[in-house]
């Protein structure tokens, strides 16, 4: 059995230095994985990439990154570094988000959330195996797009749902 801890968005969390060292001590006690939550605060994938060049052995990831506000390019670009970072030690965690966030705080149409979801997956994972990606969507239209970096394996991916 895994043992993981999740960090949210609380004092303890609340600085770069502060998660690292949640981060280093979550190692030394056994651990292996913590989780971060992103949401109005750090940037869970650059914390943890961060965190992860401080430790050895234990997993983070984030738990979860809203695939609204960012496009699958981009996330797979960050993914793929934060990868690096961690020596294949992260794992990227995606979801919706809530209709109250997407739409009503940053003013994005949340219409039809279970498309967006399948649109994304068809950029992002061939992204994140290094793939040359030519898709069109109805929300996303890619062409001769592609994230390689030296050493990095499949970034692993958890979705996160709701309801």
């Amino acid at each position: 059995m895994k043992m993981g801890l999740m960090s949210g968005t609380d004092e303890r969390a609340s600085s770069v230095d502060a998660v690292v060292n949640m981060v280093k001590k979550a190692e030394v006690a056994g651990f292996d994985s913590l989780w971060m939550a992103n949401i109005f605060s750090l940037d869970a994938i650059m914390t943890l990439a961060t965190a992860a060049r401080e430790t050895q052995r234990i997993e983070v990831g984030t738990a979860v990154t809203p695939t609204y506000p960012r496009h699958p390019s981009a996330i797979a670009q960050q993914a793929v570094t934060a990868a690096s970072m961690a020596n294949n030690r992260f794992v990227l965690g995606i979801g919706l988000s809530h209709k109250m966030v997407i739409e009503d705080m940053l003013g994005m149409s949340f219409d039809k959330p279970a498309r967006h979801m399948k649109e994304y997956l068809d950029v992002l994972m061939p992204l994140l195996r290094g793939d040359v990606v030519n898709y069109d969507g109805d929300q996303y239209s890619v062409h001769n797009t592609q994230v390689q970096v030296a050493g990095v394996d499949d970034v692993p991916v958890v979705i996160a749902a709701l309801g």
